[in-house]
């Protein structure tokens, strides 16, 4: 997982499942309830992000969802597209490294939910410093062997 992180320059070519994209930004974040937790999260184009957690060495590719209609079943469950999905964490994120883009390019501050069912994650956020802008993400858990960089 570190190398597929180190390999991940501004504008480095990568293909995903078959989908090539190129890599914007590149921005390190961690969360308030346990400052020792860092993943990353880098912009693409076509309007995804790439998040690498490689304490859990888990990867996805998540899309904004704008206006996500969802149903909240009970404080640890939601349901969306006809499928149930459960709380694996919530916290309130923060930059602690932008190697590359800027701050209007990266998400920032946000205050989160995550939800898991079956190969996908769900992340309802609230971006503090963006006029709490709601930044609700669909995503498909990836394997590393899921990208090639080129």
């Amino acid at each position: 997982m570190k190398n597929l992180i180190n390999m991940l320059d501004k504008n480095t070519k990568i293909n995903i499942k078959g989908t090539k994209y190129i890599v914007k930004t590149k921005t390190w974040y961690s969360i308030e309830e346990d400052k020792t937790t860092s993943y990353i999260k880098c912009e693409l184009n076509n309007n995804k992000v790439l998040v690498i957690i490689p304490d859990d060495e888990l990867i996805y590719i998540e899309k904004v969802i704008e206006n996500m209609k969802y149903e909240r079943i009970s404080e640890n469950e939601i349901k969306y597209n006809n499928m149930t999905f459960y709380k694996t964490g919530e916290g309130h994120q923060f930059i602690t490294n932008i190697e590359f883009g800027n701050e209007n390019e990266v998400e920032g501050k946000c205050t989160f939910e995550d939800y898991e069912a079956e190969n996908n994650i769900i992340s309802l956020g609230i971006l503090t410093e963006k006029r709490n802008a709601k930044a609700d993400i669909y995503a498909d858990i990836l394997s590393i062997e899921d990208i090639e960089v080129k």
